[in-house]
C-alpha cells in the first residue's frame, strides 16, 4: 500500500491527506448529535440510528457503482447546499437561500470551473467513463450561482452586515483561483467548513454532554471510517492506478457520508424542538 501511495504526487496526496485526517473527523460528531437529540435514551433507538446511518452510507455507495454520473452530479449539488448552510448567517427567506448558494456554489461549482481541465480528470476517475453530463449540470448551476454571488457582493457593499460573509466569499474565490483544485478544496474543507461545524457542535453540546463522551465517541466513528477507507484502497490501488483509487475512496466515501450527515444536521437538528436547535445554529 505505501509504495502505492508513493506514485501519486505530492500536493494531491497532501490535500487528501489533510481531508482524511482534518476534515473528515468533523462528521464523526454525528454520534454526539444523535445521542443529544435523543436517539442514546433507549438501546434499541440507539442501533436503530447507527443501523439507518449505515445503511444510507451503503445504498450511496451502490447507487454509484450503479450509476457515478448522475451520483456525481447529485452529490455536487447537496455539497453545494450543505457547504452553503453551514457557511451562511442563521436565518431564513430567500436571502439566506441566495447566500447558501453563493457560499456552497463558489466552492463546488467555482472550483470545477475555474480549473476545469484539472478537475475533468478527477470526475473521470470518479465516474469512469464521460464527465459531460457532469459538466452540464454544473453549467446550469452556475447561472443560479452568479445570480446568487451577484446578489452577495451588492449586500456587501450596501449592509454592513453582510460585509463579513462578502469577505470570506472574496478571499476563498482568490484561493481558489491561485491553488490546484484540490489543494483549494482541502484549505476550505479543513480550515472553514470543518472547524466552523465543530466549533457550533461542541458549543450545542458543552450542556448536554461531557467532552470526553464527545471525544470518545468522535474517535470511535473516526476510526472505523478511517479502517473502512484503508480496506477499501487496499483492494482498488495497484502501482498504476493508486491515484485514482485513492480519489475514488475519498470523495465516493465523503458522498456515502455526506447523505447521513446531511439527514440529520441539515435536517434532524434543523427541525429539533427550538430550545435544541437554538444551542446549534444561533452564532
Amino acid at each position: 500500500m505505501m509504495e502505492s501511495l508513493a506514485t501519486i504526487p505530492q500536493p494531491t496526496l497532501l490535500a487528501l491527506a489533510a481531508v482524511i485526517i482534518i476534515g473528515l473527523p468533523h462528521g464523526a460528531l454525528d454520534g454526539a448529535i444523535a445521542i443529544y437529540l435523543g436517539y442514546s435514551k433507549r438501546v434499541v433507538l440507539l442501533l436503530r440510528f447507527v443501523l439507518l446511518y449505515v445503511v444510507a452510507a451503503a445504498l450511496v455507495v451502490a447507487a454509484w457503482m450503479a450509476a457515478p454520473a448522475v451520483c456525481l452530479l447529485i452529490f455536487l449539488v447537496i455539497s453545494m447546499l450543505h457547504f452553503g448552510l453551514g457557511d451562511a448567517r442563521p436565518g431564513g427567506g430567500w436571502e439566506g437561500f441566495l447566500e447558501a448558494v453563493a457560499h456552497g456554489g463558489l466552492v463546488v461549482a467555482g472550483i470545477s470551473l475555474i480549473h476545469r481541465d484539472e478537475v475533468d480528470v478527477i470526475f473521470g476517475y470518479l465516474v469512469g467513463g464521460s464527465t459531460q453530463m457532469v459538466w452540464q449540470g454544473l453549467e446550469i448551476l452556475a447561472v443560479i450561482i452568479a445570480i446568487a454571488l451577484a446578489f452577495c457582493v451588492i449586500k456587501g457593499v450596501t449592509d454592513r452586515r453582510w460585509r463579513a460573509g462578502f469577505a470570506e466569499l472574496l478571499l476563498l474565490a482568490v484561493l481558489f483561483v491561485f491553488t490546484p483544485p484540490l489543494v483549494g478544496f482541502a484549505v476550505y474543507f479543513c480550515l472553514v467548513h470543518t472547524v466552523r461545524h465543530v466549533r457550533t457542535v461542541l458549543s450545542g453540546l458543552a450542556a448536554g454532554m461531557s467532552g470526553r463522551m464527545v471525544f470518545t465517541q468522535a474517535a470511535l466513528f473516526t476510526i472505523a471510517s478511517w479502517l473502512a477507507g484503508a480496506v477499501a484502497f487496499w483492494l482498488l490501488a495497484s502501482p498504476g492506478s493508486a491515484e485514482s483509487a485513492l480519489l475514488r475512496v475519498v470523495f465516493i466515501g465523503l458522498a456515502a457520508l455526506t447523505v447521513p450527515h446531511m439527514i440529520l444536521v441539515d435536517g434532524l437538528l434543523r427541525n429539533a424542538r427550538p430550545s435544541l436547535k437554538r444551542r446549534f445554529i444561533s452564532r
